[in-house]
């Protein structure tokens, strides 16, 4: 063997070692996908009904965590809890803010096939989500249902980090007393026959965990399997 038959003989080895070492290390990454997310959020929350009608109006800090389970990149359902204060505004010659806690299970649809790795088909590091969810309140010494619901936008950004943004309305049922005016209006008791609602913008950072073994067959690789 020549010199030049040496050179093509390992260039031809060379380029199959890396060949089959990406395979085997896609293959790998492909599938390194997690089952649960759990995170912390900030940001701030504000009120809207007889006292004000101003969006993003009298603004206070809001804080809160979750633990989300992934189906797929599209669906996950969430238990959230999150407290803070929402500002009312001023009236009788004092500003006033509702002190609130809540817990809420709420269902999140992403628009592309979200958190998984690059190489899976289909799969994109950020997506928009909508959300709807039903929970519980307290504020001012009452517990009230809501009804949770938003848009917001998320980017996967490490193998098991995820950054987002959203904006939530929460209704409040059967109660008219979060901003300490109590049905003003005179409307009969129901379920959504009150003014008061709370908005909340804010960020959040999370953290996937229980990773999907690369031999379980999930849907997403069902799915890839069907199609190729």
């Amino acid at each position: 063997m020549n010199f030049k038959q040496a050179k093509v003989t390992v260039l031809i080895l060379s380029i199959s070692l890396l060949t089959t070492t990406h395979r085997s290390s896609a293959q790998k990454y492909k599938w390194t996908n997690y089952y649960l997310e759990t995170g912390i959020l900030g940001g701030g929350s504000f009120y809207l009904g007889d006292v004000n009608e101003k969006l993003f109006n009298n603004m206070q800090p809001t804080t809160g965590l979750f633990l989300k389970r992934k189906f797929n990149g599209h669906w996950s359902i969430k238990l959230q809890a999150t407290g803070g204060q929402a500002g009312i505004g001023r009236f009788d010659d004092k500003f006033r803010k509702t002190t609130f806690f809540d817990l809420s299970a709420i269902a999140e649809f992403n628009f592309f096939n979200f958190g998984a790795m690059q190489l899976e088909p289909f799969a994109s590091p950020v997506s928009p989500y909508i959300f709807v969810g039903l929970g519980g309140a307290y504020f001012n010494k009452n517990v009230a249902p809501i009804v949770p619901f938003g848009v917001g936008a998320k980017y996967h950004f490490a193998e098991r980090f995820n950054l987002g943004i959203y904006w939530s309305m929460q209704k409040t049922l059967w109660n008219d007393n979060f901003d300490l005016v109590n049905n003003p209006l005179g409307l009969n008791a129901g379920i959504w026959n009150n003014n008061d609602w709370y908005s909340t913008c804010a960020v959040y950072l999370s953290i996937d965990f229980w990773q999907i073994c690369p031999s379980c067959l999930d849907g997403r690789k069902k799915y890839y399997y069907n199609k190729y």
